[in-house]
């Protein structure tokens, strides 16, 4: 079986390139091991069967990204954001007022700001 090529470590900063599944060097899979032990599985944190029930009702009555419908782009919806982090206000989880329905980018980009 042929190796994986090389590529640049997923850690942010690292200038290291691995062939490891995961994408991150030796040096920083333990650190994301650690990292995804702290913050727990999907289902831990809250994203169950009943949030993937949820979820697929939310993306059929939601079909189009409503980031993108803002700015007259018609881009399905792929990812069901919570306006208010399910960390923080678990309550909210399975409110349908708390959601809202993404593209991918718009969800990557709302994430990374920490929305």
């Amino acid at each position: 079986m042929p190796l994986r090529s090389l590529r640049p470590c997923k850690y942010a900063g690292c200038v290291h390139l691995t062939r490891d599944a995961s994408g991150y060097c030796e040096e920083h899979t333990h650190t994301v091991n650690e990292y995804e032990k702290y913050r727990g599985s999907a289902r831990q944190r809250g994203y169950d069967s009943t949030w993937e029930k949820l979820r697929r009702m939310y993306l059929r009555e939601h079909p189009l990204c409503e980031d993108c419908l803002e700015q007259d782009a018609l881009t399905p919806s792929r990812e069901v954001h919570h306006k208010k982090k399910v960390r923080d206000f678990p309550e909210l989880r399975l409110v349908k007022s708390n959601l809202r329905a993404l593209c991918k980018s718009c969800h990557s980009t709302r994430t990374a700001r920490g929305e």
